[in-house]
């Protein structure tokens, strides 16, 4: 009985680990593909020839294109969360905290593959409702209950806390597309981090 019990556990977690090494495959390719071409420019028999893998193996794990590219969003987005928290984590002072991630997602978003797919085509492509949702769960969620803290703290003067979130997130965004699409997106990108870091200052009492 021990023996036959070992031979199952051996073989589920070889099959574990074949599944997992075609889901790698699968999100590897597509997160390319959609970076260079767009998700409307990539078919899933595209994404499935580069991978190597077969269609039902796409629509076995991710439940087709649509559902692959949440995938890869939710990969980007776990991404930068993980950089910013990096960042922020190098940093004592808690106003410099929340600067150094604000500058440390300017800085992902100059890759222009990653800033298509998580601010061109994500909410194009799910719509923003759900990308809103994928957004709350990785990024806004978490900046609110930091904004929320330092407003209790006396670090922040005390403001409606989803308005000042979603204003310092939106000028992040647009500073990120425009220091992207700049004739010299390293300057750009500079300028934005210091712009954006006085104008955060400024809301400490």
């Amino acid at each position: 009985m021990k023996k036959g019990k070992q031979s199952n556990i051996g073989t589920g977690n070889k099959q574990d680990e074949r599944s997992r090494r075609t889901i790698n495959r699968i999100l590897d390719e597509a997160r390319r593909l959609f970076a260079e071409y767009g998700f409307a420019g990539v078919s899933a028999e595209q994404i499935v020839t580069t991978a190597g893998v077969t269609r039902g193996a796409l629509y076995h794990h991710f439940d087709g294109k649509k559902g692959l590219f949440r995938a890869v969003l939710n990969q980007v987005q776990t991404e930068i969360e993980k950089r910013v928290k990096t960042a922020v984590e190098q940093v004592l002072d808690p106003m410099e905290m929340l600067i150094a991630g604000n500058n440390e997602f300017l800085a992902a978003c100059l890759d222009p593959g990653l800033q298509r797919i998580l601010l061109t085509e994500g909410p194009a492509v799910l719509g923003w409702e759900e990308w809103r949702e994928i957004d709350e769960d990785h990024v806004q969620g978490k900046y609110r209950a930091f904004l929320a803290e330092l407003m209790a703290n006396g670090v922040l003067r005390p403001f409606p806390v989803d308005a000042l979130a979603h204003i310092i997130s939106g000028a992040a965004n647009e500073a990120a597309f425009w220091a992207a699409r700049s004739e010299d997106p390293e300057t750009a990108l500079t300028q934005a981090q210091i712009t954006m870091a006085e104008m955060i200052r400024s809301l400490s009492p």
